[in-house]
């Protein structure tokens, strides 16, 4: 049985909300003194190495967050298929990850489905100005707020088993 908990965010392109997602859930677990969690992000449509877009790090800055030394990452069979969870921003992302590894399904969702949010999405600020991306790190922290307890459940089945 894997020591860690792996969760993956997905977006389309890597550079806005799964790095979002992805720091701020480093940090919900940093308070929450959770360990034994990777966090993760990368895009269906991402390329390795490139940056978050500027208006995502300036929305992290706004939450005391860091995207510095943030690269993207591409959707890899390997990211998949070693993840325990996979939030994806929107169903675009979840049915391509679903129709590409069939196997994963059980554990591929979009996050806003995840935390039965009345969201249907993340949306996708890319383009837009600053305080679009500020609104999309909000969203994602409320989110993720959501997610916590069911990491931290989890966790808590992963213990008693092994």
């Amino acid at each position: 049985m894997k020591k860690t908990f792996t969760i993956l965010f997905v977006c389309t392109g890597n550079s806005c909300r799964s790095p979002l997602a992805e720091i701020i859930m480093k940090s919900a677990l940093r308070e929450a003194g959770l360990k034994k969690v990777f966090v993760s992000s990368a895009g269906t449509a991402a390329f390795d190495g490139g940056k978050a877009s500027e208006g995502s790090v300036f929305a992290a800055r706004q939450l005391g967050l860091s995207l510095a030394g943030f690269t993207s990452r591409s959707l890899t069979p390997r990211r998949v298929r070693r993840a325990d969870l996979i939030l994806t921003m929107g169903p675009g992302q979840r049915d391509d990850i679903t129709q590409r590894w069939p196997d994963v399904s059980d554990r591929t969702f979009v996050i806003c489905d995840y935390t039965s949010s009345s969201r249907r999405r993340i949306a996708d600020p890319v383009g837009h100005a600053a305080d679009v991306y500020v609104e999309c790190a909000r969203d994602l922290d409320d989110e993720i707020k959501k997610v916590l307890p069911r990491v931290k459940r989890a966790l808590k089945a992963r213990r008693r088993k092994g």
